[in-house]
């Protein structure tokens, strides 16, 4: 297939020149749809066939700033930076020769590449800078880019390597999981004569897996590797696996069959035999072989003793306990037949619901010969106490969606349900047309004397004594729902064809019903009355719901041909006219006689609720309300004068001002804000978030200009240079991770020819030709060092946010080691993989390896990952709240949970089911020494005693040292140096106590006031009493308990 503009073609046309390419196969006729140079703007730089692109179609080439085919013949190097190898998608752009950035040539069919480095598939020619597609006879095996004369012991295995360029013999330290080892080479299966063991071809299977299991087309086992990869395969048992598809695990002579031989055709212990043994002497066939069973399967019938059979043959078509006979036993002579097995089951009774034919034959339904079913058994006729016959009888009293279960058949019965007739010795659901009169569930001709009214039901009259309440009588006897049209007047239940002059007036009305599943009906009613209802009007001797044409005007409740003369105004209501002495509220009078709601359009200026052909010289304004006018003589709020008339909103022509439409702005207003809506308005300054540019106001600054503080400029200032390119707003520095592009504009991305950022700003190149490159999505930034947030990657000069799948983080570089240099584990990070000698602190050790969440086989234990919890922590909790539960280990259960079990619950739970916790543990009670604190938790009473006994040696201790140093010691005060305020430090002392004589008893306290005095107060009983001359105060201490009286003397 070819490409021709776009369209794949099986050969190129005529005119056109095939071109062949790695990427495809084109026809193309010189000087079609040719770009002109410099014709595509700088958002679409790339032209192929007339068209600007952002990028050439990945089956062209790029030359300067247009998209080819095939690269010139004076520039035939292709050069692709989207990947390592040669790359056949992406960018790839001519050259005249390699660049230094890409100096290997690597000879393609159709094109030349050049490459950082070769392929691992070729020979990397150092000197010449060339990569080689084969090795040399003389060292045809290929290891790291270089040609060996035999493979490196640590890469002995001899692989070969296919590729779309080439084929090519490799040196590796294994063979791939594809391949099997045939001596020192990986092939791709077996030669022939040889057999399968552990992944290595054997001319003989070895002793401990003597057995050779043959290769199955289209089988593959996920257990064995490589299965399928010889003719046999090398096994120490023929049962591989236990499933429906492996049929080979029959053992006979070392092979292992899929059937036994007929030599030997029995199957036992995965063995072939010529006899079953007799433990197991019956057998049962499965895929062609006998199994030798010791019992039969549930679905299986003995047969000839020792045969396990489908279903009895027809020598034996006779089944009882699921043994084959030639007839039923006398213990279960009853048989029924099995029409599925074809043979005959033997019963010692009936099965439940079957009938007795014949007396020993078990059936369904009774035959044809003797249809009626009576007390279980199937006889010609109905007879003795079950005379009457019937076609139909519920055999359940239970309700199936709210409707009895029925059997049909023929059956017979001693009396009629309630739902059938007696009709001759026969059960009828209907009496027949010619006896169509029920009475006492009998099928008569007509009714009886005393019950002559008669009620339709279903095909038969019903004979009553009287019709019901809800019925009407037509015809002296007929019960009817409803009258007739013949007689459809109702006279006190009685269906009449006229109305009679007391009753004179007709009134007709209905009732709408539900049919059909949402469906309506009407169903009418006509009464004769002596009176019109008060809801309806007067027509002739009929009752209306409203006038009918011919008398279209209303007046006192009556249909007339006119209003009277008293009346002056009509208005239509509905399709009538009421007549009235002035028009109604929110009506107008129109031609002097009608009122209506809105002025018709030959007179649609309304003025003091009058309709005019146009308002008078006293208004002068109009207001459009709908389909006319109403004339006014000033504006209403929220309206605007425009030439007279009041509108809601100015034309686009005019301008706001106050209340009115102008066409231009005076001088105390000169401003014109134009809003968002596209409304104008006359304002003295810019409001609140506008902008303003010579005479006017916007919301946003027009195209082609810019904001800053509050106006549209043609430029930014020096102060504010950058745009940003979205709001066109001026920036002192560009915003939001945007770069600088052409004319200080702040863009999302750097243009293709300047796709390079130096100090966010976009450059054709990077000023150090060592720089470190980092790809982002604003272009290609420079550093003379990646960021801490990058990581740098070995030998490429890039940084990088992530590092590749198959490089490991050491430090802050990305390094193509297989394993860590010096470091313990390997953490699996969102960036890559790095080496370190510890996990961070939300990762999990797992062996070697820090993840972020563990297997779910496993459980977590101190932020490690475990088979099971460790004797240390036998404690299990799974968190269902996560995303991911997990077991965790803990020794013992966190806050808030309390043990249950080996596993831990949500305390709350062990409260819900009337339990209790205490010290993290859920127990049926309070343990001893605990008592119960509310809410089911339980608290140690010891604490608190020992709390108690504590508080009380305190206090005790305190008590004595107080006691100790105001009663006991007689501890005086250092007197005070006098100062400029005298200070009084008084010392009481107790001195002598009389404890013989209680009315006598005598407290003698000192206490010296300073330097000066000295002074004694001593107890006295009597507050009269007095010792001498120097008695200075009395005075009456009472503490409660007991009032004592002393006095104060000097000494």
């Amino acid at each position: 297939m070819s490409m021709f503009r776009q369209t794949c073609y099986n050969k190129c046309p005529t005119n056109a020149k095939e071109i062949r390419t790695e990427l495809g196969t084109f026809c193309n006729v010189e000087h079609d749809f040719e770009c002109q140079r410099a014709s595509c703007p700088e958002n679409f730089p790339m032209c192929y066939r007339m068209n600007c692109l952002k990028t050439c179609p990945e089956y062209t080439v790029q030359l300067n700033n247009e998209c080819i085919l095939k690269c010139p013949s004076n520039q035939s190097f292709v050069v692709s930076t989207d990947c390592e190898g040669p790359c056949l998608t992406g960018n790839k752009t001519c050259f005249k020769s390699c660049p230094v950035s890409h100096p290997f040539l690597f000879q393609a069919p159709r094109f030349k590449h050049c490459l950082q480095q070769c392929p691992l598939y070729t020979l990397e020619d150092g000197v010449n800078k060339v990569c080689h597609l084969s090795c040399p006879s003389k060292a045809p095996f290929l290891y790291n880019r270089t040609c060996y004369e035999t493979c490196p012991p640590s890469n002995p295995f001899i692989q070969t390597l296919t590729t779309e360029y080439n084929s090519i013999s490799q040196c590796s330290n294994s063979c791939s999981e594809n391949d099997v080892v045939d001596g020192e080479y990986c092939v791709s299966a077996c030669p022939k004569g040889k057999h399968l063991f552990n992944n290595t071809c054997k001319e003989n299977c070895p002793v401990s897996h003597p057995l050779m299991y043959p290769n199955i087309e289209g089988l593959f086992l996920n257990s064995i590797r490589n299965f399928g990869k010889a003719d046999f395969m090398c096994v120490n048992s023929c049962n591989l696996e236990t499933n429906s598809i492996i049929k080979y695990n029959l053992e006979f002579e070392k092979k292992c069959l899929k059937t036994c031989p007929q030599i030997s055709h029995f199957a036992f212990n995965g063995s072939c035999l010529s006899l079953c043994p007799m433990s197991h002497r019956l057998n049962v066939n499965y895929s062609n072989n006998y199994q030798c069973v010791e019992s039969c399967p549930k679905d299986k019938f003995i047969s000839n003793e020792t045969n396990c059979l489908n279903s009895c043959p027809a020598e034996e078509n006779f089944m009882h306990n699921k043994t084959c006979f030639k007839q039923c036993p006398i213990e279960a002579k009853y048989k029924k037949l099995n029409s599925y097995l074809s043979h005959y089951e033997c019963y010692q009774n009936c099965p439940e619901y079957n009938l007795i034919f014949n007396r020993t034959i078990c059936m369904d339904i009774c035959p044809t010969e003797a249809k009626y079913e009576s007390n279980g058994t199937c006889v010609e006729q109905c007879q003795d106490e079950l005379k009457y016959s019937i076609g139909e009888r519920e055999v359940t009293s239970e309700l199936y969606y709210g409707s009895p279960t029925y059997e049909i058949g023929h059956f017979c019965v001693g009396n009629c349900p309630k739902a059938y007739f007696v009709f001759g010795n026969k059960c009828v659901k209907e009496c027949p047309h010619n006896q169509n009169h029920v009475f006492n569930s009998t099928c008569l001709k007509t009714c009886p004397d005393a019950f002559v009214f008669r009620k339709l039901e279903g095909g038969h009259y019903k004979c009553i004594a009287a019709c019901p309440s809800e019925s009407f009588v037509y015809n002296k006897s007929d019960c009817v729902p409803s009258c007739p049209t013949e007689a459809r007047y109702q006279i006190k239940k009685t269906c009449v064809a006229n109305c009679s002059d007391e009753l004179k007036y007709k009134f007709t009305n209905f009732t709408t019903i539900i049919v059909n599943w949402g469906d309506t009906k009407n169903i009418y009613h006509h009464f004769c009355l002596s009176d019109c209802p008060s809801n309806s009007l007067y027509y002739l001797d009929n009752c209306v719901k409203e006038c009918p044409k011919e008398a279209n005007y209303l007046f006192n409740k009556t249909c007339t041909t006119s209003c009277p003369e008293n009346r002056n105004y009509a208005l239509l209501t509905g399709n009538y006219y009421t007549c009235y002495d002035d028009c109604p509220a929110k009506t107008y009078i129109y031609n002097a006689s009608l009122c209506v709601s809105a002025c018709p359009e030959d007179k649609n200026f309304e003025f003091n609720s009058t309709c005019y052909g146009k308002c008078p010289d006293s208004s002068d304004f109009k207001l459009h309300d709908g389909s006319y006018f109403k004339c006014m003589d000033a504006c209403p709020v929220n309206t605007f004068n425009l030439n007279l008339t009041c509108v809601s909103h100015c034309s686009p022509d005019t301008l706001e001002l106050g209340n009115k439409c102008v066409q231009s702005c005076p001088n105390d207003r000169p401003l014109n804000y134009t809003s968002g809506k596209g409304k104008h308005s006359c304002v003295y300054s810019c409001p609140y978030q506008t902008f303003k540019f010579k005479q006017n106001c916007f919301d946003q600054c027009p195209s082609g200009l810019r904001n800053h503080l509050g106006t549209c400029r043609l430029e930014c200032p020096q102060s504010h240079p950058y745009t940003d390119i979205v709001t066109q707003k001026c920036l002192s520095t560009c915003e939001n991770n945007f770069v600088i592009v052409d004319n200080k504009v702040c863009d999302k991305k750097c243009p293709r020819d300047k796709q390079y950022i130096e100090k966010k700003t976009c450059v054709k190149s990077c000023r150090n030709p060592n720089s470190l490159l980092q790809n982002a999505k604003q272009g290609i930034f420079c550093h003379d060092q990646c960021p801490h947030h990058l990581l740098l990657m070995e030998n490429k000069g890039t940084c990088v946010e992530k590092c590749p799948d198959n490089k490991f983080i050491v430090g802050s570089v990305c390094r193509a080691i297989y394993k860590c240099p010096s470091h313990a584990y390997l953490e699996h990070i969102d960036y890559g993989k790095r080496c370190t000698n510890r996990c961070s602190s939300t990762f999990f050790l797992d062996g070697s390896h820090c993840v972020q969440e563990c297997p779910p086989e496993k459980v977590i234990v101190n932020a490690m990952c475990a088979d099971v919890c460790p004797p240390s922590h036998p404690i299990t909790y799974k968190n269902f709240g996560s995303s991911k539960p997990r077991v965790t280990c803990y020794s013992v259960c966190p806050d808030n949970y309390v043990l249950n079990s080996t596993t831990c619950i949500e305390e709350s739970a062990c409260h819900d089911m009337k339990h209790f916790s205490y010290d993290h543990v859920c127990y049926d009670a309070c343990p001893a020494t605990t008592g119960l604190s509310g809410n089911y938790t339980c608290v140690s009473i010891l604490q608190y005693i020992f709390i108690s006994i504590g508080l009380i040696i305190l206090t005790l201790i305190l008590m004595a040292v107080f006691y100790y140093l105001t009663c006991f010691t007689g501890w005086r005060p250092k007197e005070l140096k006098e100062t400029g305020i005298q200070k009084i430090k008084t010392h009481f002392q107790l001195v002598t106590r009389n404890k013989n004589k209680e009315k006598n008893t005598k407290y003698v306290i000192n206490f010296k006031k300073g330097k000066r005095e000295t002074a004694e107060i001593l107890e006295m009983n009597d507050a009269n009493r007095t010792d001498g001359e120097n008695l200075e105060e009395v005075v009456e201490l009472n503490d409660g308990f007991k009032p004592i009286t002393f006095r104060r003397r000097n000494v």
